[in-house]
């Protein structure tokens, strides 16, 4: 009978799960955006913070999902963890720049 945990680690899985999150992330910001120009484009605003978000958000979804799925299945096919130093928390800074640049573009033009 096969180990029970050897289930759990199954590399391809894993790698899946991460990349489906991944994507789950990147369409709620996508979505996000898209409100953001529909709003701008209600209130007659320009719609390039929308536009910003929903590009940084397709831009991110081309280049991260793929690089983080093959890193994931790497790493756990090596049998080392795969968790990251550098990519989760520059992917959470990155988005809460892209966030506060939009409010800020957005907060400037609604004052003026």
């Amino acid at each position: 009978m096969d180990d029970p945990d050897s289930e759990l680690l199954d590399a391809a899985g894993v790698a899946e799960r991460t990349a489906l999150a991944w994507q789950r992330t990147i369409i709620g910001v996508l979505a996000v955006g898209a409100l953001v120009v529909r709003w701008s484009i209600v209130e007659r605003f320009p719609a390039w913070p929308g536009v910003v978000l929903t590009a940084a958000a397709a831009l991110a979804t081309l280049v991260l999902v793929r690089q983080r799925y093959r890193r994931v299945r790497d790493t756990v096919m090596a049998g080392q963890t795969p968790l990251s130093r550098y990519v989760v928390p520059g992917a959470t800074a990155l988005m809460v720049v892209i966030v506060v640049g939009v409010g800020a573009g957005i907060l400037l033009e609604y004052a003026s």
